[in-house]
């Protein structure tokens, strides 16, 4: 379970990421079918949370954009691109509340591409972005 991220204008940094978190004592799974993570990515803060769908084929990825130079205004009306890096992509653009919500075929791997300051591209890339390898014969 890896988390990269990277930016042309610097690097990304993880502030949570619910697969570091230790499970409760006496749990016997936290759930390794959702994550939790966040980022700061200048100028955004972005909050992701993945889920797997019944029968594991596809995730769904909700996320949030923050504008942390103007913390009032949330990153409304972002471009982004999914991609599973397996030939699925999905071209989206944030809500009036700088959120998404999309779902795409599970390959293990993910990646969310946006634009960050001066327009730089911001890619955080996400392998085994569920804790579990993907054979892809589910």
């Amino acid at each position: 379970m890896g988390a990269g991220a990277e930016a042309a204008s610097g690097l990304i940094e993880v502030l949570f990421d619910s697969f570091l978190e230790p499970a409760l004592e006496g749990v016997r799974s936290a759930g390794a079918g959702t994550r939790r993570m966040l980022y700061r990515a200048d100028p955004f803060q972005v909050d992701l949370q993945i889920e797997a769908q019944i029968g594991g084929r596809s995730v769904v990825v909700t996320g949030q954009l923050l504008d942390l130079r103007h913390p009032e205004v949330v990153g409304r009306d972002v471009p982004f691109i999914l991609s599973n890096l397996r030939g699925r992509v999905v071209q989206a653009t944030t809500n009036q509340f700088g959120e998404f919500r999309e779902e795409i075929e599970n390959s293990g791997d993910l990646e969310l591409v946006f634009h960050g300051a001066s327009d730089k591209p911001v890619m955080i890339s996400l392998q085994d972005v569920l804790g579990q390898s993907f054979d892809g014969k589910r």
